[in-house]
Parts: C-alpha cells; sequence; structure tokens
C-alpha cells in the first residue's frame, strides 16, 4: 500500500514482486505457486532490502 514500507520504488516491477511473493507464501510455498505464466522465480536469497522485509512461512 503507499506509504507502505515496501511501497517503494514506485514500480510495476516491485509491486508484482511483492505480490507474487505474498500469493507464492499464502499458498504453502510450493514451486508450482511461483509460475506466473512464466515471469515468477524462487530466489535462494532474501530480496528483502531497508525496512520492506518479504514474508517467510515456515
Amino acid at each position: 500500500m503507499e506509504g507502505g514500507s515496501c511501497y517503494d520504488p514506485n514500480t510495476p516491477l516491485n509491486h508484482a514482486s511483492n505480490a507474487m511473493n505474498l500469493y507464492y507464501q499464502a499458498q504453502g510455498r510450493h514451486q508450482q505457486d511461483c509460475y506466473f505464466e512464466g515471469s515468477g522465480l524462487i530466489t535462494i536469497t532474501d530480496p528483502s532490502y531497508g525496512n520492506c522485509k518479504y514474508q517467510y512461512r515456515k
């Protein structure tokens, strides 16, 4: 959301990355939950930056 810790940079790529991560985490972190017609990928490094902390569920 605007003003949130992960809002900036205010780019479609950044917002898509956050949305994909939230969906992937909510669906149980299965490889098929990260496909997004070939535009998503699973990383082994934490993409968090500054005050923006990507959610991680075990």
